[in-house]
């Protein structure tokens, strides 16, 4: 008789996820966001780092700290480009660089950036983020994430 052992993580999700579509690169959407008056995002020094099949990929990540009312808001990009080097039987061409995607969250990789907001944000504030994101122009949809249906919710936890 074989024994299985099963291990349950749960981890505290006391943040609230708000999936963006934009074209916009990372810096200048960060740039336009913190013309809200909910952001001043900041570039942190260490972008979010994971390994995928065995190579370190990094996500760019903005950080907003609003001491007064405890919160902190993290603008997240879910799309990482990175080049690596093809075989020479596989590659047809003289260049030797495949360019390869990898998402943070591959389950919505119809998202290019998360907003992860952590503290006490009322109902009336949240609505009212939702409201600007969705009449910004260079956002084409602001959508809200059940987190209990991401499976890899772990990669979130930083």
């Amino acid at each position: 008789m074989k024994n299985e052992l099963k291990l349950k993580i749960d981890y505290n999700l006391n943040y609230s996820l708000i999936a963006i579509r934009s074209e916009l690169e990372d810096y200048r959407f960060a740039y336009f966001l913190n013309k809200s008056p909910f952001f001043i995002f900041e570039r942190i020094k260490k972008d979010i780092c994971y390994i995928i099949n065995t190579r370190k990929i990094y996500f760019s990540t903005f950080k907003h700290i609003n001491s007064e009312f405890k919160r902190t808001s993290f603008l997240i990009g879910n799309k990482s480009i990175y080049n690596s080097e093809a075989n020479e039987a596989e590659n047809l061409f003289s260049d030797n660089l495949i360019t390869n995607t990898s998402f943070l969250l591959p389950e919505l990789k119809e998202f290019d950036y998360f907003l992860k907001l952590k503290g006490l944000w009322k109902d009336l504030e949240k609505k009212n983020l939702k409201q600007y994101l969705k009449n910004v122009s260079y956002i084409e949809s602001a959508t809200d994430i059940d987190l209990r249906k991401i499976k890899s919710i772990n990669n979130l936890v930083f």
